[in-house]
């Protein structure tokens, strides 16, 4: 047992057996065997260890003799993969699978007559929690043209992960808490990606090279319980400012991961939203618990990048651009600080609270923490840095060399999301109130 949440020693230990097998066949046909053995201290021992398989095939087509005279096709590969990996973080300590027994707080006693005890509470656990599996199917396709003037790759993958570790409702009196760590929970991911590189210009004093990926993902849970149960909403988590109890995101069958869970807001004929009126989503004329949806989500659907590298004799030029597409916000900032009571306008000293414009837009004279107006679009383009530079070859001899240059790191981002930066880090919950800064670098490199 231990006395305190916070003040425990705790430990964990991660133990791992690899081994890999490569064949190549004719230069042609390629395959990779991987198996690896992990064992972990947070699952009791019966459950400790975990095999986990991976296989990859790969013909190099330009090798055939049907594809040798095709000059201006330079590579030419199809792969083939399947594997499964393990996850042991758990989030829940490093004992979740041992019974433990921790003492009361100050101040949460029992009294016998005169006299308070401290009491010692058992803490709820599985002990046939076990690894989360992912398992994963892919194809993709390598090429090259024009003698690799232009190269890339195409990947379709498809994962399932397994035995989902989740933290479910316990039904009472089965267990020592209401919710459980455990495994129960199925999550699907399929996608797409493809990535270009390209070297345009390639001359004695000029070279230029690009390289430009772009990712597709859908994401669905599939199961969250033992048994089908309609009832079971799913977990619902993430709190937020000024609303004290109020949970913001949900984890339910046949939605995405990490989805908001909100009203659904009605707008007036001027598309303002409408103090206190949402969609009654099960018709029975209140709004309430049962209203709430699962409402967008955190995650992009489309990921982006580009990079350049621009070199002329000693100068160069480069940046690095990226776009973030279909991915929203809950603006916690806003749901936060632009009712117009009194507890939200002044502090507890009578003065004012630091306000926003867009209270004018809304007009709402208390929080409406579980609006869905703020869950916002926050699909971005960021250019993360452009970056200018000389170099001095033969500074003072053969052996000395020097490069001046100028960064600029974040120096701008185009976004109609309303809140400082669409860039959320975590859950998608935003309540940062300052700014990303934009950083200005010179700098000077010496080589001897």
């Amino acid at each position: 047992f231990y006395k305190d949440m916070e003040d425990y020693s705790t430990e964990n230990y991660l133990v791992s057996f690899f081994g890999r097998l490569n064949y190549t066949l004719l230069n042609r046909y390629l395959v990779t065997f991987t198996l690896r053995n992990d064992g972990s201290s947070r699952f009791n021992k019966d459950n400790r260890w975990g095999l986990f398989p991976s296989v990859a095939l790969a013909w190099k087509m330009k090798e055939e003799n049907f594809l040798k005279g095709v000059d201006w096709l330079s590579d030419l590969k199809l792969r083939l993969g399947y594997g499964i990996t393990g996850q042991q973080n758990l989030n829940n300590g490093d004992y979740p699978y041992m019974a433990r027994y921790m003492y009361s707080k100050a101040g949460a006693n029992y009294y016998f007559g005169n006299n308070k005890y401290s009491l010692i509470a058992p803490q709820a656990y599985d002990e046939n929690l076990k690894w989360e599996e992912t398992t994963t199917y892919n194809i993709g396709l390598d090429f090259g043209v024009l003698n690799n003037k232009l190269t890339g790759t195409l990947d379709l993958y498809y994962r399932k992960t397994d035995d989902l570790l989740n933290t479910v409702t316990a039904p009472a009196g089965t267990n020592f808490s209401n919710q459980l760590l455990t495994n129960v929970g199925t999550l699907e991911n399929k996608g797409i990606e493809l990535t270009l590189t390209a070297h345009p210009i390639t001359t004695k004093d000029w070279d230029w090279t690009l390289s430009y990926n772009i990712s597709y993902n859908k994401n669905e849970i599939t199961k969250l319980t033992f048994n089908d149960d309609p009832a079971y909403k799913g977990v619902i988590h993430t709190g937020i400012d000024g609303a004290t109890g109020y949970n913001i995101m949900i984890n339910a069958v046949d939605h995405p991961y990490n989805s908001f869970y909100v009203w659904e807001q009605l707008y007036d004929k001027a598309g303002n939203p409408i103090e206190g009126a949402y969609v009654d989503q099960n018709g029975d004329n209140k709004i309430d618990e049962e209203d709430l949806v699962a409402y967008k989500k955190s995650a992009p659907d489309v990921f982006m990048g580009l990079t350049s590298q621009l070199s002329y004799k000693n100068w160069d030029l480069s940046f690095a651009l990226r776009a973030s597409i279909g991915n929203y916000a809950y603006n916690n900032v806003q749901s936060n600080r632009e009712a117009w009571d009194g507890s939200q306008m002044y502090d507890q000293t009578g003065f004012l609270k630091n306000r926003l414009t867009s209270a004018w837009k809304t007009n709402f004279k208390t929080g409406q923490y579980r609006s869905s107006y703020y869950v916002q679009n926050a699909s971005f383009v960021r250019m993360d840095n452009i970056s200018l530079g000389y170099t001095f070859n033969k500074l003072f001899n053969d052996k000395q060399s020097a490069r001046v240059y100028v960064t600029v790191q974040n120096p701008f981002v185009i976004t109609k999301y309303d809140g400082l930066d669409p860039e959320i880090s975590g859950s998608g919950v935003d309540n940062n109130i300052y700014p990303r800064p934009r950083v200005f670098m010179l700098g000077l490199n010496l080589n001897f």
